[in-house]
Order: structure tokens, then C-alpha cells, then sequence
């Protein structure tokens, strides 16, 4: 890491405030002009740099209702803290393009495997062997058998290890087909991770993902401190048209509410993104990878290449709109 980019980081962690209900986190002037170069999109004879193993990805959250294996949609997306009335990204610029697909993107298990390495953490501190296989709910403390005192802690633990720090693969495929598709994309990141962790968050996309998002937003899920918002307002509030997620409970959410999901289930090795058998919704698509991902969305704006597409905003989803103006 350069000192330049370095001394930029340590600047915003100094300065940066937490968000609280109804505000968004801020950046001092000079760390956001660092943060927004870094966050630059490369022209198409750009050549992609090589870049080390992935570092920190960060826990999806907790916050829904018990599932029952067989029907992980039974998922409540409610049980959440107080919505936040407005939403604004933490980091990036945004181009105002309505006629190009907006795409929000996940963060844990789409872009790095959070659980792999979690698991190896677990397995080297508390001498507790469980495989991605054995998530068929995306809660550690049932999967675990703990309460969810000991889930966080245990959470805590990892995020101050290695395993944090230098041991999440990333997903295979995923920087790659991101250059391809924000050629005729927008591409941001949405992500239910606390705002405590926004600088890892940041780094993490530099360093990883360095010129793929335009914005990064947060939920601020199952966090200690602060109100959170649910990735459907979160989507409809940026004009998001399509949501990548792993989560079943948000995919349906964000679906519910007429904005289409990708519903990421990377080569059919998670359990908790599985929907019951038999169970279809027309605003939702399982795609098993990166090059699945890029099919289904060439697939979606090909229809709509011949105009203007409007934002998909709040206003638009209580009139009734979403994937009828996207197709």
C-alpha cells in the first residue's frame, strides 16, 4: 500500500463520524477526494493490476426471524433497528447515467468467502469443525449452538485475526466480469455491514475491487450502535435496478418490492441461499457464478437498450413500478 494511500486512510479514520439516525457517515474533503480516486473507473485499455490474496470481508447480518430448513423464505426481514430517512454513500461518485443498469452488489460470499475463513478460524481457536455445507441459515449462533453473547464474540475474535485480515479468498470471477460490465453498468456496492466497520469496508474495496464501484452504502445491520435500513429502501432510495445478494430474506424483500435479484448461490455450495423447492418469483433468479451473473444482466438490459430508463425510486415502487419498466 502506498504512503500516500496510507496517510489518506488514517486521515478518515480520524475524522470520520458514525452514523447516527437520519445522517450518513462523513468524510473529511481531502480523504473523500482520495477515497473517490480510488474508486475511479479505468478507461477499457486499462490493464487490471495483480493483486494480493483478499483481506477483510465482514459478517452478513442476523437480522431476520428463525428459518425452517425447508422454507428459508419464512425468513422475517423486519426484525431490524429503526429505518434510517435518508441513505447516502460513504465513498464514490455517482455518474447520473439513467439510461445504463444500476447494480447494487453484496459484499460477504458474493465478492470474498467469508464463511471458509471463518471456519478456519474457528477451527484453529476453538477447536470447532463445521464446513459452508453445514450453513443452512446464515445465523451462527443456531448454526454454532451458542447464544448469540458467544456468536458476536467469537465474530469479534476473527475480525482482529489472520484469518481476517489476510485469509478471505475471493470469489472466483468476480473482478473480472465487474470490469466487463461496468463498461454499460453502475456498479455499487450495498452491503448490511456496520458502519464501524466502514474504513475495513473501504480498504478492503480499494485494495481488491480497486476502480469497480461508484458508491458504497451500508445497513448497519445487527449493529450495537445506530439505526439501520433495510437494502430494499437502501436499493429504491439509489435507483438500484438489480440487487446481487446470497441472502434469501433480502432477495425476497427487495423482489417484494420491484426490484430484481440475482440470487447468488456460488456454484450451489450455499445452503442458506436456497429457496424452497417448487418456489419461483418472477423478480428473482439463482445464478451460480460471476459468468451467470453477467449473462442474466445482458439478458435483462438488452430489452431496454433502446431508451431512457428511469431510476427506480421510492416514489416509482409505490406507484407500482420495477421490473415491468426494466424489461
Amino acid at each position: 500500500m502506498s504512503s500516500g494511500l496510507r496517510s489518506s486512510q488514517q486521515q478518515r479514520a480520524q475524522a470520520q463520524r458514525i452514523s447516527t439516525p437520519g445522517r450518513t457517515a462523513r468524510i473529511p474533503r481531502h480523504a473523500a477526494g482520495a477515497r473517490a480516486r480510488c474508486l475511479h473507473k479505468p478507461s477499457p485499455h486499462e490493464q487490471p493490476t495483480q493483486r494480493a490474496p483478499l483481506t477483510p470481508s465482514l459478517l452478513e447480518p442476523h437480522a431476520r426471524a428463525p428459518l425452517e430448513r425447508a422454507s428459508a423464505l419464512a425468513a422475517s426481514v423486519e426484525r431490524v433497528a429503526p429505518v434510517l430517512e435518508t441513505a447516502g454513500p460513504v465513498a464514490g461518485v455517482s455518474t447520473g447515467a439513467e439510461s445504463r443498469l444500476r447494480i447494487a452488489v453484496d459484499v460477504d460470499e458474493v465478492l470474498g468467502r467469508f464463511v471458509y475463513a471463518l471456519n478456519g478460524f474457528c477451527k484453529s481457536q476453538y477447536n470447532m469443525s463445521y464446513d459452508v455445507s453445514d450453513y443452512w441459515i446464515y445465523e451462527f449462533a443456531k448454526i454454532w449452538g451458542c447464544d448469540q453473547d458467544r456468536s458476536n464474540h467469537i465474530v469479534h475474535a476473527f475480525f482482529e485475526s489472520p484469518h481476517f485480515n489476510d485469509g478471505i479468498p475471493i470469489i472466483p470471477d468476480a473482478f473480472s466480469t465487474l470490469q466487463r460490465l461496468g463498461q454499460w453498468c453502475d456498479l455499487v456496492v450495498v452491503t448490511s455491514r456496520q458502519h464501524v466497520i466502514q474504513d475495513a469496508t473501504l480498504e478492503w474495496l480499494d485494495r481488491h475491487y480497486p476502480g469497480t464501484f461508484q458508491e458504497v452504502y451500508f445497513g448497519n445491520h445487527f449493529a450495537l450502535e445506530g439505526a439501520s435500513r433495510k437494502k430494499s429502501e437502501i436499493c429504491a432510495s439509489i435507483g438500484a435496478h438489480v440487487l446481487i445478494d446470497d441472502n434469501v430474506g433480502y432477495a425476497l424483500d427487495c423482489a417484494s418490492n420491484g426490484i430484481d435479484v440475482l440470487l447468488f448461490d456460488w456454484q450451489g455450495s450455499y445452503p442458506w441461499s436456497k429457496p424452497p423447492p417448487g418456489f419461483e418469483h418472477p423478480n428473482i433468479q439463482v445464478v451460480r457464478g460471476w459468468r451467470e451473473v453477467e449473462e442474466a444482466l445482458t439478458a435483462m438490459a438488452r430489452p431496454a437498450r433502446a431508451g431512457a430508463r428511469a431510476p427506480l425510486t421510492a416514489e416509482r415502487l409505490a406507484a407500482g413500478g420495477g421490473r415491468g419498466d426494466l424489461l
